[in-house]
């Protein structure tokens, strides 16, 4: 199977199981399908920066930890179960309080920055992806993440033909040297056509949907560029191998992880 071809076919599952979680409007399988992103994107996180290398066991419990947070999250907004606010947080802060005692155990000249890494990592990705839950759960929530993820693909398409055609001056040359600021406004041109197109089913002004769009793709260029410093950082081109043909978790999701809390911080303000 050619390298294209693999990338076409994978992509296309990746995009199909997404956004048939999401139109099916089942809260079981959109808890499923985010703990996994959690947890293999916690995971590829610590294999980047070598964390735990020797000790799998702790990498699978950052990971669990991180979808523990996810759900408790969702427990916790949702009202789902009848337990106070602060009990169904408890198992996650014993959590913490373990990594700081298991850190005694740990190299000792290591300690305070593997302790950080991990720390950060947990805010990163599981914190990050926590901020989907409030969408999710409002009004047209399920359309309203569908939009988000139609955007970033439009900006990502837009951004590589653009770039690709016009690109001279680099955005961020010392992070992503292959940007440009040709790529990055021939992005938002797209994302704003394509929010302008699907305002409808959010029942958004034209002016809105322009709003969110422009909070999309420029929070979704963030999202990249801190992924690819991060793995500037670590010294490696893809964060996993997950998904053949697009590397892992972290890099297909890196723009959704900064335009969900971004989104959510817009909602918020307009309300």
């Amino acid at each position: 199977m050619s390298e294209l071809v693999k990338r076409a076919l994978f992509g296309a599952i990746y995009v199909g199981v997404l956004v048939a979680t999401l139109l099916l409007k089942n809260i079981a399988l959109f808890l499923t399908l985010f703990s996994f992103f959690i947890f293999v994107g916690i995971w590829e996180y610590e294999t980047m920066f070598k964390l735990n290398r020797i000790r799998p066991l702790r990498k699978i419990l950052d990971g669990l930890a991180g979808v523990y947070l996810f759900i408790a999250i969702y427990l916790a907004m949702s009202r789902a179960v009848e337990v106070e606010t602060l009990k169904l947080f408890l198992p996650y802060l014993t959590y913490l309080l373990y990594i700081f005692i298991r850190a005694i155990y740990s190299d000792r000249e290591l300690m305070p920055e593997h302790l950080a890494k991990v720390i950060f990592g947990q805010v990163y990705v599981g914190g990050l992806f926590a901020c989907a839950i409030p969408l999710y759960t409002s009004p047209f929530g399920e359309l309203l993440l569908l939009f988000i993820f139609i955007n970033i693909w439009a900006n990502d398409t837009g951004a590589y033909i653009f770039g690709s055609k016009f690109g001279k001056r680099r955005l961020f040359p010392s992070v992503s040297p292959k940007k440009s600021w040709e790529g990055f406004w021939g992005g938002l041109f797209i994302v704003l056509i394509t929010s302008l197109a699907l305002a409808s089913s959010l029942k958004l002004e034209w002016y809105q949907a322009l709003l969110f769009g422009l909070v999309i793709s420029v929070a979704s260029t963030w999202g990249d560029l801190f992924e690819s410093m991060l793995k500037r950082s670590a010294g490696v081109k893809d964060s996993g191998k997950i998904i053949p043909g697009h590397g892992g978790v972290l890099d297909r999701l890196d723009s959704f992880m900064f335009s969900a809390p971004a989104v959510l911080l817009f909602v918020l303000c307009l309300s």
